[in-house]
């Protein structure tokens, strides 16, 4: 039997996820993905009732949850996108937060990133599309950063490099213009849950700027590979559906 190339510790290979927020998120996704592929295969309407939140059914509970980690199953650029950006930046976001502080940024930003955008495209003209998708919790993980590290140097489309706040910035004003024109869903991208993500993330940044001392950005590596990240968590999903 080959031997994996990292040391797991005594627990195998599970081991590498306990008590690691970030990757044990990235496993939650990609194991959500797979089930997707195969109930969609299986039944579409039940794919869409599990995992899609939808402005016709904002009562399947659940669905507040299973849309943050499931992802355009026609796309894969969709969850790979997101899994990138949370991959660079939710290790630094480790150091600010406990891991229950983690997780509630994560499931509440991402909730109420897709409770906002059905709830927006409610006011919007045409069709009202059901969202999925971990953008909204990732622009939040991206929003807490922006505040405690902004000239932290990152690469957009990962080759032109930039300070992130200016990147931030970039997605602010896109999704506020794309809100204020009713335009929330165009292109399929939840433009909506894409702002309140982010909104919440500057917030509770913000707190964390006010409570801990912040450290220099150049103590940090983000990634494997040394500093620096990608750029937005956004992504290419099928049609039909918003994704965030």
């Amino acid at each position: 039997m080959a031997k994996l190339p990292i040391d797991t510790g005594p627990g195998g290979p599970l081991a590498y996820f306990r008590g690691n927020v970030t990757y044990t998120i990235l496993l939650f996704m990609w194991v959500t993905f797979l089930v997707q592929l195969i109930v969609r295969s299986i039944d579409p309407q039940l794919h869409q009732t599990l995992f899609v939140l939808t402005p016709q059914h904002p009562e399947y509970v659940w669905t507040w949850v299973t849309s943050i980690f499931a992802h355009s199953p026609i796309k894969i650029t969709h969850i790979a996108f997101n899994s990138i950006a949370i991959f660079f930046f939710g290790p630094l976001l480790s150091r600010y937060l406990s891991d229950r502080q983690y997780w509630g940024l994560f499931l509440g930003a991402g909730a109420l990133a897709g409770l906002s955008q059905i709830a927006v495209q409610a006011f919007s003209p045409g069709p009202a599309a059901g969202v999925l998708g971990a953008s909204g919790a990732a622009l939040a993980i991206l929003g807490v950063i922006t505040i405690l590290h902004p000239n932290l140097k990152v690469y957009f489309m990962f080759f032109i490099p930039m300070p992130l706040w200016i990147l931030t910035l970039g997605f602010a004003v896109l999704s506020l213009l794309m809100v204020g024109f009713s335009l929330s869903s165009l292109g399929g991208i939840a433009h909506a849950a894409h702002l309140v993500g982010l909104l919440v993330g500057l917030a509770v940044g913000e707190y964390v700027k006010r409570t801990q001392t912040i450290r220099g950005p150049n103590q940090f590596q983000l990634g494997p590979g040394g500093p620096g990240g990608p750029g937005g968590p956004g992504g290419p999903g099928g049609p039909g559906r918003g994704r965030f």
